[in-house]
């Protein structure tokens, strides 16, 4: 098995937090704190540890305010050379085997599959395993109850998003609030966030299909009972389950009424929810206020276009460059518009671009490399 020095395991640690990504948005695991029960060890020991890392340029320090903490804290991320460091760790254990028990089953695999495969894990879980044994808690049977089917497609980019929604899943705060455009992924980051990051109950409701505050308010009594709850909001709001509100957008009053009841049980309960929600909603629709956010209670997610990076994995490596190129202007970086062009939907694609650049498209999509 893998020995990692404390000072490579604290580097691991905090590649995890993506405080590098999150600048100026310090969480607990970035703390002495947090650092010391991630390593399993006291915070005069993190001082020592830590020391060498600032001294050597892999670490910075900063003070901040952590949400849910009053006062501002020292907060420790990666600096550049720091995440070339932790490249180098991950690099040196990818080929190295793992045993992994789980679910009363066991199979062999690596390093790397699992770095790829499994997000919801822990960085240094998955390095001390490193040549040995990984023994994942089997997962309780998830009840799931939704009103549209759920499943996670493939899913592209947002690495930063992600990593917010992972912190989201074993932080304090109650509510993920997860902003974009028509067309930029909300719902399918969503589901990759409610289904691979967290073990939940999981209740969804897709506000497009069913609109009205009384079907979602009947759904969540029923969710309630099959909890063992009583069947009001109270009761469910003390399980830790995930509430997940879909396609937010252009909501009666009833609805802003039931999310502004659900944000204040959210405030004493141990459930978590989840809502993905338009740019353009009017301020009048958004139940949360500024005071909810700089207490922790809630956290923001936005979603912007797809880079060059992410738009190439999905339209494929195959397409010639110059063509790429040429869909990535017209798309914008969209996603759905990236994705209709990869099919070749251009039924779908001519409801959110004119006609005559869905017609260049579906001629771009087929140019292939070598190809004249």
């Amino acid at each position: 098995m893998a020995q990692l020095s404390p000072k490579d395991r604290a580097l691991l640690h905090l590649l995890d937090s993506r405080g590098h990504l999150l600048k100026d948005k310090p969480v607990d695991p970035q703390t002495q704190e947090g650092i010391a029960e991630a390593l399993g060890v006291n915070r005069t020991h993190v001082t020592r540890v830590l020391k060498p890392l600032l001294d050597a340029g892999l670490v910075e320090s900063n003070k901040g305010h952590v949400p849910g903490k009053e006062r501002k804290l020292t907060y420790y991320m990666l600096t550049e050379n720091g995440l070339a460091r932790t490249g180098e760790i991950l690099d040196g254990l990818k080929d190295q085997e793992v045993t992994v028990f789980e679910n009363g089953q066991t199979f062999r695999t690596d390093v790397r599959a699992l770095l790829k495969e499994r997000p919801e894990l822990p960085l240094l879980t998955i390095a001390d395993a490193a040549g040995g044994e990984l023994r994942i808690a089997g997962f309780k049977s998830r009840t799931i109850d939704s009103n549209v089917p759920l499943e996670v497609n493939e899913f592209y980019g947002r690495d930063e998003q992600l990593v917010q929604a992972k912190g989201f899943a074993t932080s304090k705060s109650r509510l993920l609030a997860i902003f974009a455009n028509y067309g930029y992924g909300s719902s399918t980051f969503m589901k990759k966030a409610a289904m691979e990051l967290s073990d939940r109950p999981l209740f969804w409701h897709d506000l497009e299909k069913e609109g009205r505050p009384e079907e979602a308010r009947s759904r969540l009594r029923g969710f309630s009972i099959a909890q063992g709850g009583n069947g009001d909001i109270s009761s469910l709001m003390q399980k830790e389950v995930l509430l997940c509100f879909d396609n937010y957008h252009s909501v009666s009053e009833g609805l802003v009424d039931l999310l502004i009841d659900l944000l204040s049980e959210l405030k004493g309960g141990q459930a978590k929810m989840m809502l993905a929600l338009r740019e353009d909603t009017p301020s009048y629709d958004r139940f949360y206020r500024r005071d909810d956010m700089a207490s922790g209670l809630v956290e923001e997610v936005h979603m912007s276009r797809f880079d060059e990076t992410a738009s190439r994995l999905m339209i494929g490596d195959d397409i010639d460059d110059e063509a790429f190129q040429m869909i990535y202007m017209l798309t914008r970086g969209q996603p759905l518009a990236l994705a209709l062009t990869k099919d070749g939907d251009a039924d779908r694609l001519r409801k959110i671009r004119l006609s005559e650049e869905v017609r260049f498209l579906m001629y771009l999509r087929t140019r292939k490399k070598g190809e004249m």
